[in-house]
Parts: C-alpha cells; sequence; structure tokens
C-alpha cells in the first residue's frame, strides 16, 4: 500500500510541475522566430556565395546583405502573428501555421518549460 500512494505522489509532482512550466504563446513565437531568423540568414549567405561575394573581404556587400537580411527578419514576427495559434493542452501545447492557402501545419511542440520547433517543416514554409 505504501508503494501505491508513493506513486500516486510522484505522478500527482510531475503532473503539478508539467502543469506549472506549459509553455504559452510567447514562448512558441519566440522559438519560431529564433529558427526562421537562423533560416533567413543562411539563406542570406547562400545567396552571397551565389553572387560571388565574401562576406569576410568585402564590407560593402556585408552591409548590403546585413541591412537586407534584418529587413525580412523584421518582416517574420508579425507574420507568425497572424498564422500562429497555440493550443494548450494543461501539460503541453502545440503551435500551428493556420491559413487559407496551406491548412493547418503544426510546427511546435511544448513540455516543461522548453519549446520543440519543427525545423524541417519551417525551412520548407520558408524555402516556398
Amino acid at each position: 500500500m505504501k508503494k501505491i500512494w508513493k506513486i500516486v505522489i510522484i505522478v500527482v509532482v510531475v503532473l503539478i510541475i508539467c502543469i506549472a512550466t506549459c509553455p504559452g504563446y510567447q514562448r512558441h513565437s519566440d522559438a519560431i522566430f529564433n529558427v526562421m531568423s537562423k533560416v533567413l540568414h543562411e539563406q542570406a549567405e547562400k545567396l552571397a556565395k551565389d553572387f560571388g561575394q565574401d562576406f569576410e573581404t568585402d564590407e560593402e556587400s556585408k552591409r548590403i546583405f546585413a541591412s537586407l537580411e534584418q529587413s525580412a527578419i523584421d518582416q517574420i514576427e508579425p507574420a507568425i502573428k497572424q498564422v500562429l495559434k497555440v493550443k494548450n493542452y494543461v501539460i503541453f501545447s502545440i503551435g500551428r501555421l493556420e491559413n487559407e492557402e496551406d491548412g493547418v501545419t503544426t510546427i511546435s511542440v511544448g513540455f516543461l518549460g522548453m519549446v520543440f520547433p519543427n525545423k524541417k517543416e519551417l525551412k520548407t514554409e520558408m524555402t516556398q
């Protein structure tokens, strides 16, 4: 009988921790924004290399691509806010991109205060 009570107490404590640390909309938004910014940075570097520009030696190219990248990053956050919907399931949460063209795409899962974005899906969304 003591073992059952120990198990029940442990399960209750774990559930309370999960409920207290369930990430909300802002954490999902921040995680998705960070991944999209990194993808955009990689795309900018690839584009610069495709044009034969070297960030290390050409300061003018570096400045131009940095300003283009920053202007694109500035547009990401409002775009995320328009299509991101977060569903809270008490012990975990799911972030979805919802729009009329593509429908619903699960893009992140949050658990224990952390958000795990689907990087592959985000890269696919950004390169379309």
